[in-house]
């Protein structure tokens, strides 16, 4: 194997080792993905699923913001997510062959790998072990979507922004929390108040009051 070619080999490795479910898998099943992903980008506003579409692939984010949401039918936005570089999109249908449980539109310019279900059935009929870490991602996220629900039911607006504050730094750090984080959101104040289920107007109230806090 040429040094250029061995030097692709482990890029490639790496690149798909960052993304769940292919975190822990073999570099056999690594070694396949380059070869059966196709590379795609959307631009701001596009809308890369929707809900209702049959889930014929996965997402490898790579560069961008994606946003997850659905609309009532009075209009009103249901923001669900917001996913990142180095973020699996649309694999829950994907995995179970289910209907896209929300719409996904590229915020700012995304590049992704597309993997397809029937080529990622195809390699995980082969390699078992890649069932094992779906089922693992797929635990986590729903650990999380349940504290995001108890958050929205169980507390006052006050310690919702600061529970959401606190896993979005355990997300990006780890566990173990510096005595000061800096945490870069990105995220405007409407989409910011939908995601921990506040108007724009109540969360801005709540920013000012935790600066004047020294929160």
């Amino acid at each position: 194997m040429a040094a250029n070619d061995s030097d692709t080999l482990r890029k490639d490795r790496a690149t798909w080792r960052s993304f769940p479910i292919f975190r822990a898998v073999d570099d056999a099943v690594l070694d396949l993905l380059p070869g059966l992903a196709q590379r795609r980008t959307w631009q701001p506003g596009e809308i890369i699923f929707h809900r209702g579409d049959p889930g014929t692939f996965l997402l490898a984010q790579l560069t961008g913001r994606i946003k997850l949401s659905n609309l009532s039918q009075n209009g009103r936005e249901l923001l669900i997510r917001f996913a990142e570089a180095g973020d699996l999109v649309g694999e829950i249908a994907c995995l179970d062959g289910g209907e896209r449980s929300s719409t996904a539109t590229a915020v700012t310019r995304v590049e992704a790998m597309v993997l397809s279900r029937r080529d990622f059935r195809a390699i995980s009929a082969r390699f078992p072990i890649l069932n094992d870490a779906a089922i693992e991602h797929l635990g986590a996220l729903l650990r999380g979507t349940n504290d995001r629900l108890e958050s929205v039911s169980l507390y006052q607006l006050h310690a919702r922004f600061a529970r959401f504050v606190l896993l979005t730094l355990h997300q990006a750090n780890g566990e173990d929390l510096a005595p000061v984080e800096m945490l870069a959101l990105k995220v405007n104040q409407t989409d910011l108040g939908l995601l921990v289920g506040a108007s724009r107007p109540k969360l801005n109230r709540i920013l000012q009051e935790f600066r004047e806090q020294g929160v």
